[in-house]
Order: C-alpha cells, then sequence, then structure tokens
C-alpha cells in the first residue's frame, strides 16, 4: 500500500473528489481526518472509511474560518501527533443566483467564491506547514481547476481567478517549503461527475461534455488517482506541479 500508516487530512470530503480521494487514501492504507461542512455526509464517509480498517475522524468545520482550521488542525494532531498529507479538496463555483457573467454578479458573491477556493486553502496550510516543517516531511496537494489555467467560458470570471490564484500559490509555496522535505503540488481537474453536475440540465452536460477531447465528463476517482500519486513516494521528486485531469480540455480549441 502506498500511504501505509500516514496520517492524511482531507476537506471537502463529505462528497465528489474529496470523499474519492479519502476513500483512495484509506484503501492505500492512511489514517484520515476527514472535514466538511456537512457533519452529516462527512460521518457517513468516515464510517466507510472505518469499516476499512482505518483509523478516522470526522469534522466539521469551515474553510474560510481561521478559527475553526486552527482547531481542526489541533484535533488531528491530538488525535494522531501529525498530519503527513493535506489534500485541499474543499471548493466550488458560485451557484444559483450568485453565478452570472462578473457585470451581474456582486462583490459579495465573487467574495464568497474567493474565500472559499483561495482564501479557504491558503488557511488550511498556513495551518499545517509548522508541524510539517518540524518533521521535515509532508505532502500538500491543493486542488486547482482547469479554469484557473484557461479562464472558464461560463460565467465563473470569479472561480476562475480564484482557481488560477490557488496554482500561482502552489507554486510559491513549494519554492518556500523544498528545503524543509515538504512536496507541494496542485491538481487541476476538468468537468467532473459530482453530485453538483449532476443536478444541471441535460443541455449543459452536453455541452460540458463536448468541452473535452474525450467526449464525457471525469469521474472523482479519476481525479483521486492523482491526488494519491502526489501524496505517495512514487512522487517524492515531484513539486510546484500541475497536473491537468481533464480530458483534454486544457488543451484549448
Amino acid at each position: 500500500m502506498k500511504l501505509e500508516n500516514k496520517v492524511a487530512m482531507v476537506t471537502g470530503a463529505g462528497g465528489g473528489i474529496g470523499e474519492a480521494t479519502a476513500i483512495r487514501f484509506a484503501k492505500e492504507g492512511a489514517h484520515l481526518i476527514v472535514d466538511d461542512v456537512s457533519s452529516e455526509t462527512v460521518k457517513k464517509v468516515a464510517s466507510e472509511i472505518k469499516g476499512m480498517g482505518r483509523k478516522v475522524i470526522a469534522l466539521k468545520a469551515d474553510v474560510t474560518n481561521s478559527k475553526e482550521v486552527k482547531q481542526m488542525v489541533k484535533n488531528a494532531l491530538d488525535e494522531f501527533g501529525r498530519i503527513d498529507i493535506l489534500a485541499n479538496v474543499a471548493g466550488g463555483a458560485a451557484r444559483g443566483e450568485k453565478r452570472g457573467y462578473f457585470h451581474e454578479v456582486s462583490e459579495d458573491a465573487w467574495n464568497s467564491v474567493i474565500d472559499l477556493n483561495l482564501k479557504g486553502t491558503l488557511l488550511c496550510c498556513h495551518a499545517v506547514i509548522e508541524p510539517m516543517m518540524k518533521n521535515r516531511s509532508g505532502k500538500i496537494i491543493n486542488i486547482g481547476s482547469v479554469a484557473g489555467m484557461i479562464g472558464a467560458s461560463m460565467a465563473m470570471a470569479d472561480y476562475s481567478a480564484a482557481k488560477a490564484g490557488v496554482i500561482g500559490f502552489t507554486k510559491a509555496l513549494a519554492k518556500e517549503l523544498g528545503p524543509y522535505g515538504i512536496n507541494v503540488n496542485c491538481v487541476s481537474p476538468g468537468p467532473i461527475g459530482t453530485p453538483h453536475f449532476f443536478t444541471l440540465d441535460q443541455e449543459t452536460v452536453k455541452r460540458l461534455e463536448s468541452f473535452t477531447y474525450l467526449k464525457r465528463l471525469g469521474k472523482p476517482e479519476e481525479v483521486a488517482n492523482v491526488v494519491v500519486f502526489l501524496a505517495s513516494d512514487e512522487a517524492s521528486y515531484i513539486t510546484g506541479q500541475n497536473y491537468a485531469v481533464c480530458g483534454g480540455r486544457s488543451l484549448g480549441w
């Protein structure tokens, strides 16, 4: 097993890519700290992980709230004594009335998108860095987006900006933490078949599928596979990189 007895923290673990990542970590032998803003969903994921024979704690924390993030990390350290891996999966684009072309959306709407995707990643990284530095080892995997690489074409300028920030932050942080034996990388999904995507109308789903060269949505597990690789010793000489898992969407037209 690639991650046997490693301790991994996964934010946004209540569903979609976060859930798939947490389950895959457990299959590879890791013990888990799983976090989500929904205590109900994250407890279900924790129960599945526990059934696999792994140690796990389920926490309800808002990654945009620095106090809750610090408490989450403290709880993890109290339970396990260390955090070997951080996967920052919590994120997402605006939905419903908050989503629109940039000239249509309010400052509050784009602030919430930036806070969830960029600020949340910064806060979680900030909270785990010093414990990792003391151990002179660690793996941090941030979740960007193809939208942050080429710009989204579906009324998500704020989301594109936030995810571009995550990618740039990843590269800069890798330079700072490399001397401490800490690898920092990014995974940028394209259209992925998460529960949210299947609430969209069929026309929108088909359009998203057509944006890829494989002509289909990706699976959350296909993103998790790359996250697990970057968290493993197989990726020990990789840092500061951004991996697009997008069916070719990042190639443009």
